[in-house]
C-alpha cells in the first residue's frame, strides 16, 4: 500500500517494493543473515528513501535520516556502506510496548492495527521517552550500496 501510494507522487522518479530475500521463492521476512538486493539507477539529484519494517514492534520502521541518501557525490556513484544514514522511526499509530514482547506487536497481533491507538506523529526513535530500549540500526541491519560498472567504461 506504501509503495502504491507514493507511486507519481510529486519528485518520486520510481517505487519499487523488496520484498523477497536472495534465493527465496517467494516473499517474506529475511531472518539473521539473509538479506534482500535490488537495484536502481541514478542520475544528478537522485536521491534514495528507504523503508523497512522492525517486525518485532507495533509501528515502528526503519528510513534515512532526516532526509534522503544522495546516490551521487560530486557527480560519482555513493559506495559501501551506508547503515550510519538509516535510524529507526516511530510511526505513532500504536502505542508503543517492550521491543520484541508485545502482544500487539506484528508477530503476535490477532490482525493489523488492532493494538490501541497511539494518535501521534512520525518520530525519530531517539526523542521517544517511554522506558524501552530500542536497538542500534548496526545491530539489526547492514545498508550497502555497490555501483554497476557503467557501459562506459566497461569498452
Amino acid at each position: 500500500m506504501l509503495a502504491k501510494s507514493l507511486d507519481g507522487g510529486k519528485g518520486v522518479k520510481s517505487v519499487a517494493v523488496f520484498n523477497t530475500p536472495i534465493g527465496a521463492g517467494a516473499a517474506g521476512p529475511i531472518t539473521p543473515g539473509a538479506a534482500y538486493e535490488f537495484t536502481i539507477s541514478a542520475m544528478p539529484g537522485d536521491r534514495l528513501s528507504l523503508t523497512t519494517m522492525m517486525g518485532q514492534s507495533n509501528d515502528w520502521f526503519y528510513g534515512p535520516t532526516e532526509s534522503d541518501i544522495a546516490l551521487l557525490k560530486n557527480g560519482k556513484p555513493i559506495s559501501g556502506d551506508i547503515t550510519a544514514k538509516i535510524i529507526l522511526w516511530d510511526a505513532g499509530t500504536e502505542v508503543n510496548e517492550e521491543p520484541g514482547i508485545g502482544p500487539n506487536q506484528a508477530p503476535r497481533q490477532k490482525a493489523p492495527d488492532t493494538g490501541k491507538d497511539e494518535n501521534s506523529v512520525v518520530k525519530n526513535i531517539k526523542d521517544i521517552k517511554d522506558g524501552f530500549t530500542y536497538p542500534k540500526t548496526a545491530s539489526v541491519m547492514k545498508v550497502t550500496i555497490t555501483p554497476a560498472k557503467s557501459a562506459a567504461a566497461t569498452n
